[in-house]
């Protein structure tokens, strides 16, 4: 069976995408990885990962009918250097429709891909301006994908806007994935505020942020190898 699996955050900059390609780089090691673009702000995957996608896109699975899982792989690219991993790149377009209309027109044919994972780099979606509904688009999500996964980084400033933000979507199933950048005493503290206040989301550790692997990610195409946190988050 496919896994599928959502990488998401509460606002932008908070290095998901940078997770969700190292997530799809490590697994694509050793089994086959779909790694599709629906940040509807305008994703930036093919980008970080510097390939040429020609006239490739998600935005060309957004027709009148419902698009199949092999429209959604016609737009796939291979990575060269993880043979076993391909990408759907996102909009050329700056931003799209809604997530959750997004995502449920797409749903059907994303649960029919073949890969052994999927992984979906959904942006921001939770929280975004003119979001009408953040239950809503947390409602397509959790009903989208077996596995959500939330990156927040440990930054206080942050910290209380991601905590409601992910009040207010209620999602029925999720994991909080923490970008660490703080000291051992803060990240305690972090980890205990997030157990209180989201009791029902579990915090998942080992996302850990240097800034010159991640300049080096951005320099070369090639993602972290985060082997670490395929055990953390069992994938």
């Amino acid at each position: 069976m496919t896994a599928r699996c959502a990488v998401c955050t509460t606002r932008a900059g908070q290095t998901s995408t940078f997770f969700a390609a190292s997530l799809a780089w490590t697994l694509a090691e050793a089994r086959e990885v779909l790694l599709l673009d629906l940040d509807m702000e305008g994703g930036t995957l093919a980008d970080l990962l510097y390939l040429r996608t020609g006239d490739s896109s998600i935005g060309n699975c957004f027709m009148e009918r419902r698009p199949t899982a092999r429209d959604i792989d016609a737009q796939s690219v291979m990575v060269p250097d993880r043979p076993l991993l391909r990408v759907v790149p996102g909009l050329r377009a700056p931003y799209g429709s809604s997530s959750a209309e997004v995502l449920r027109h797409l749903a059907p044919a994303v649960e029919g891909l073949d890969p052994a994972t999927v992984i979906a780099d959904l942006g921001s979606p939770l929280a975004h301006p003119g979001l009408r509904s953040p239950r809503a688009v947390g409602e397509a999500i959790t009903e989208s994908f077996e596995r959500v996964l939330v990156v927040i980084r440990d930054e206080p400033a942050l910290l209380a806007r991601s905590i409601e933000v992910l009040r207010a979507a209620r999602l029925s199933h999720g994991e909080i994935v923490v970008c660490r950048q703080r000291s051992r005493a803060h990240r305690k503290l972090v980890d205990e505020t997030i157990e209180h206040e989201l009791p029902e989301l579990p915090v998942r550790s080992g996302w850990e942020w240097d800034e010159r692997k991640a300049m080096r990610m951005s320099d070369t195409g090639r993602p972290l190898a985060i082997p670490h946190m395929l055990e953390e988050l069992h994938l």
